[in-house]
């Protein structure tokens, strides 16, 4: 009879004790002797009976899912940091609801309302538009990746974590001064995004406290971090009549087509304009000429999102409502001049 298909009920008549011994047999909770235990697991195992996590999430007003929102699941950074997550929290007996919001301000909305209507044990939201709780009841659980909100005491069970974003500005403004850049140029990723600003904004000091300054007419802003739409930027640039010598671009693929883009025009790199990208993915190191980024750290953010979830969802607070990942430059042949 295995595999027949059976319910706790069942596994009580046939094991001769009731539904709520069979039930604390399964969830390790309570007391009961080792012969019952023992001949719970032995039918258990030999119908191979795996218990509806749903339907008891419905009992308990809520399900042992976790809800995680992301910008783009497509890009490795975004989904190198997800599987972190899920790793964690599957191994802690959660499941893990991903909803792709494309950085689409409605389309996240959308799956904020989607997330409160199942009742989620907790919330991981990445690089959000908006304030998540706003959909969801203060008492769920939720940590923001790389998204700033009020932690304080009477916030309700919320944490911050994110990668060093002001210092990763920082660091791609000294390669290029020290490359012997003097016009500097910048690609934003996501504008309006609270992260991009805080990132901008350490590129901007940097380069002041070097007697430098960003010129508005030397930056661009895109709403997706693609290749294509970094080659088209940078055409834009060229073609602007501006005169650069250096170019930070916030997102790897934003300068792989960067790269493309001033190689198709005759532009030599490092030699003529150096780049530095951001985040560090895999192609970076097969750009022509190989990308100086600044690398982040996306399995240990998933992984400190995961932690400092699990936490709160067991009715603690994490040592810290804010933690800040290290970031640090990968120095290759883009900005290495002669």
């Amino acid at each position: 009879m295995a595999g027949t298909r059976i319910t706790v009920k069942d596994i009580a008549q046939m094991a001769g004790v009731s539904v709520a011994t069979v039930s604390r047999v399964i969830n390790q909770n309570g007391r009961f002797s080792a012969e019952t235990e023992r001949r719970v697991r032995k039918i258990i195992e030999e119908y191979d009976y795996q218990p509806n996590q749903l339907a008891k999430g419905l009992r308990q007003r809520h399900n042992s899912a976790v809800g995680i929102i992301v910008p783009n699941i497509a890009n490795e950074f975004f989904s190198s940091m997800i599987l972190a997550m899920q790793t964690m929290l599957f191994e802690s007996g959660y499941a893990s609801m991903i909803y792709n919001t494309n950085a689409s301000l409605d389309l996240e909305r959308q799956c904020q309302a989607l997330l409160a209507a199942q009742s989620v044990s907790g919330v991981i939201a990445v690089n959000s538009l908006d304030d998540v709780r706003s959909a969801l009841k203060r008492s769920v659980p939720t940590v923001y990746v790389d998204r700033f909100v009020n932690v304080g005491a009477n916030a309700g069970k919320v944490a911050c974590i994110s990668s060093d974003n002001e210092r990763s500005g920082r660091l791609a403004a000294r390669e290029l001064l020290s490359g012997g850049c003097v016009s500097l140029a910048l690609i934003q990723a996501r504008e309006n995004s609270p992260i991009t600003k805080i990132r901008t904004q350490g590129f901007v000091d940097e380069l002041r406290a070097a007697g430098v300054e960003l010129r508005p007419e030397l930056v661009r802003s895109s709403a997706v971090t693609s290749f294509d739409r970094g080659y088209e930027l940078l055409c834009d640039l060229i073609d602007s009549g501006h005169k650069f010598d250096g170019v930070f671009c916030q997102a790897d693929w934003l300068a792989m087509g960067a790269l493309e883009a001033l190689r198709g025009r005759g532009v030599s790199v490092p030699a003529d304009v150096c780049i530095v990208g951001h985040d560090d993915i895999s192609i970076a190191r097969f750009g022509r000429p190989p990308l100086t980024t600044i690398r982040q750290e996306p399995h240990i953010l998933g992984e400190k999102a995961a932690n400092a979830l699990l936490g709160m969802m067991n009715g603690g607070m994490p040592d810290q409502l804010v933690t800040y990942v290290p970031v640090e430059i990968v120095r290759r042949e883009s900005t290495q001049r002669a």
